[in-house]
């Protein structure tokens, strides 16, 4: 008799949960792709716990879900909760929606399983004519197409082009000077245009006697390196006019007045020393003049006379009158 009771409440305990489930289908018969409507649907009250099944996007292979959700409804005065889906099939045939197991109040409840029948669309091939699949047609790209697509890389080259015209003219400008200075024949031909663009600066008309002295101590300095093989820019200016003064064709003359204006224009460079403007054209004629002095003769065209070894210029004397 014990026995008895507990198979009997044991069935009216499942029956009670299984009533609690109400698994419903809107019609059962659809076409390929056509939505069906899916309820799954369970009593509720307050305080209850109900943890519906996680369904992602397809049921089965057959099955696909379309859209879902989750509603609390309340007719005469009995709380559901609703879980809505939109399923569909692409393959024709029968197929089972499978049972779903909702844990309410930490119990598994689960669903029956439901069955819908997808059938395939008829075509009438006598009104309807079948043709077979057309290759994929390519797209014609517009202009625009092409810039929505690819400005970066064009405003990347465009930055690049510029960059390189840019460098482009830096370095042919930089050779045309280098060529430039190259291509005076001789150190005193250099000396003289140096003069002549040292005078076109105009520094002495602003005021700026300390890069004007620079520049002209720098152009005799130089030239005299040149003309006697050694490192004039390098050496003090006292032992520079010591070593002019060995050479026989300088006048003694032009060793004081080199010695004077080595010091003046020391003093201009670093005492911050103002001249006058007759002892700056003092100056200036007599750096001119001594460049003529000691200008070397060019060595006549003769295969036994051999070039400078230092500078690979001819010649073979001084004019120092």
């Amino acid at each position: 008799m014990k026995n008895l009771l507990l198979l009997v409440s044991f069935f009216i305990l499942q029956f009670s949960f299984a009533q609690e489930i109400t698994p419903k289908l809107d019609r059962t018969t659809i076409k390929i792709g056509e939505p069906i409507q899916y309820e799954l649907k369970i009593d509720y009250k307050e305080g209850d716990k109900v943890v519906f099944p996680t369904i992602s996007d397809s049921i089965n292979h057959h099955i696909e879900v379309l859209g879902q959700k989750i509603d609390t409804v309340k007719t005469d005065g009995k709380s559901e909760i609703v879980q809505h889906l939109e399923l569909t099939g692409y393959d024709a045939g029968k197929f089972n929606i499978p049972s779903f197991i909702i844990k309410k109040n930490g119990k598994d409840l689960t669903t029956k399983q439901l069955e819908i029948d997808i059938q395939d669309i008829a075509v009438d091939t006598t009104k309807n004519a079948i043709f077979p699949i057309k290759p994929i047609m390519e797209e014609e790209y517009s202009i625009g197409d092409y810039w929505n697509k690819y400005w970066l890389y064009g405003i990347i080259a465009l930055i690049l082009f510029i960059i390189g015209i840019v460098l482009v003219v830096l370095y042919v400008r930089a050779k045309s000077k280098l060529s430039g200075k190259d291509s005076y024949k001789t150190p005193y031909d250099e000396a003289k245009a140096s003069l002549k663009a040292l005078d076109a600066k105009k520094y002495l008309k602003r005021g700026e006697q300390k890069e004007y002295y620079t520049q002209l101590s720098f152009i005799v300095r130089r030239y005299l390196g040149r003309i006697y093989n050694f490192s004039a820019l390098e050496i003090l200016s006292d032992d520079l006019v010591k070593y002019v003064a060995t050479k026989p064709d300088v006048l003694p003359e032009d060793v004081q007045k080199f010695k004077q204006f080595l010091f003046d224009a020391d003093l201009v460079k670093f005492a911050k020393q103002e001249f006058d403007e007759p002892t700056n054209t003092s100056h200036r004629n007599w750096v001119d003049e001594f460049v003529d002095r000691v200008k070397p003769l060019e060595i006549p065209e003769n295969e036994d006379l051999k070039k400078d070894q230092v500078t690979g210029e001819k010649y073979k004397q001084f004019n120092n009158n």
